[in-house]
């Protein structure tokens, strides 16, 4: 089994050249027109940022890496220093999008990270996935462009899955169930024409709490949350304790984790991470969409391996199950 996070494996597409709109009124706007599929016009908001790139410094670009964090990046501490570990996110982000990676955030990547920091507000993405046919239905199995628009989709509202590469395998099929049970469709891991409608118009998962950093743990809709300063960062589908070994409810803190296989008397546990004497979200070969552990909150072995190597589940991270 490995223990290496997933990679993504994003596919670079040539940015056309960008032409500038004249506000009626007198003044020019510094909103720029975007020439990918239909042509989608960066927000005039993000045409307001300054470009900023490796070396440069101020608030702009503490204000980039906030945003950039509250949306699963990792562009370092948020200093206003534009470092190498910035630069890196800001490549990761543009790959997810579909912007050239230059690792330089200027209008149209600024459009992206706007975009990140206000959840969606329920719209589409800045760079317009192309739709899927209507009435199509997407699978494990299947490979494609649609596949990898539905996985930029689901990654540009925090629903968690190994990376934008075209092919519909385990995590995108878990995300896609997160997203049937935040809301209410049927629980398969399949993407449907139901679930795709929902995939099209969601915003970002709204958590409980309103500050901090905390783990949710839903046991009604059977979701994990990852919350960063009072925003989701990432939902992950996660399966809890069945009839007769529920989870319990309540607030915890992680005080003990181990890196390997846990061989437990009630079963097998993946770089365990316990909160509740010997309860613990760990890594599991099955999630399905009902509760089916001994009380724990199994999630993907690829999901686990990547909350360890993202650093988002420390000893002393509090957990909240509700």
């Amino acid at each position: 089994m490995s223990t290496y996070p997933a990679r993504h494996a994003p596919a670079d597409v040539a940015e056309s050249p960008q032409r500038r709109l004249l506000v009626r009124g007198g003044l020019a706007a510094a909103a720029a027109t975007a020439a990918v599929g239909t042509g989608a016009i960066v927000p005039a908001m993000a045409a307001t940022h300054p470009t900023v790139r490796l070396g440069s410094r101020g608030s702009a670009v503490a204000e980039l890496q906030r945003k950039l964090s509250g949306g699963g990046y990792r562009p370092g501490a948020a200093d206003g220093i534009f470092g190498s570990r910035t630069r890196a996110a800001v490549i990761d982000c543009q790959g997810d999008h579909r912007l050239v990676k230059d690792g330089i955030c200027g209008p149209r990547t600024w459009a992206v990270v706007d975009d990140l920091d206000s959840g969606g507000g329920g719209g589409d993405d800045p760079e317009e996935p192309s739709e899927p046919p209507t009435g199509s239905t997407l699978k494990r199995g299947d490979r494609g462009s649609a596949v990898k628009d539905l996985q930029i989709r689901l990654r540009a509202r925090g629903y968690w899955h190994s990376g934008n590469d075209g092919i519909y395998g385990q995590t995108t099929e878990q995300a896609v169930m997160a997203v049937q049970k935040v809301y209410g469709l049927t629980r398969d891991g399949v993407c449907g024409p139901a679930t795709m409608s929902v995939v099209r118009r969601m915003g970002r998962k709204v958590p409980r709490s309103s500050s901090g950093t905390v783990i949710e743990i839903e046991l009604r809709r059977q979701i994990m949350i990852f919350v960063v300063n009072g925003q989701t960062q990432w939902v992950f589908n996660t399966s809890t304790g069945k009839a007769g070994w529920r989870t319990p409810p309540g607030r915890f803190t992680i005080f003990r984790q181990i890196d390997g296989m846990r061989y437990a008397p009630l079963g097998k546990l993946w770089r365990p991470k316990y909160f509740n004497g010997g309860i613990a979200l760990h890594g599991s070969t099955s999630i399905p969409g009902y509760p089916a552990s001994h009380g724990c909150t199994r999630l993907s072995n690829s999901a686990i391996n990547y909350i360890w190597s993202a650093g988002l589940a420390p000893i002393g991270r509090r957990v909240w199950v509700y």
